[in-house]
């Protein structure tokens, strides 16, 4: 029998406390990396509270940097989507040449769609291959 890869988990970006838990922080820790309190990773970790966009593109930055650690496969995202040149040349990861943090960059287009906010780019980015690559868990 092979190995089978291993399958992706949903990353659920709310569940503070699993992602703080894979990142081997504490909560004290965690707190001073995304410049917040130990009050708010506490009640984001209950529930409490959800934790705002700013915060979860923080949490998603550190997830990924510690599953790839500095391996971030070159990535154009405007090649890849085929994007015409009057919707790219809008497109913030086109212009700062950051095609591989397309899903970091705010004012990023996909495939021409423009995102109203960081729940609907979410949802958008976790569908994008590129994204699932990123995200897959380390072996």
């Amino acid at each position: 029998m092979g190995n089978k890869p291993a399958t992706p988990t949903r990353i659920v970006l709310t569940d503070v406390g699993k992602i703080r838990k894979e990142l081997g922080l504490s909560q004290r820790e965690l707190a001073r990396l995304l410049s917040t309190s130990i009050r708010a990773v506490q009640s984001y970790e209950q529930g409490w509270r959800s934790p705002p966009p700013s915060i979860q593109q923080m949490l998603l930055l550190l997830l990924v940097a510690h599953r790839r650690g500095t391996s971030f496969p070159r990535h154009i995202c405007w090649k890849e989507q085929d994007c015409p040149k009057d919707i790219r040349t809008e497109c913030m990861a086109y212009q700062s040449r950051q095609g591989q943090l397309c899903w970091f960059l705010t004012g990023t287009l996909c495939a021409g769609v423009e995102t109203k906010n960081w729940t609907e780019k979410w949802k958008m980015c976790r569908r994008c291959t590129f994204m699932k690559e990123l995200l897959r868990p380390p072996e």
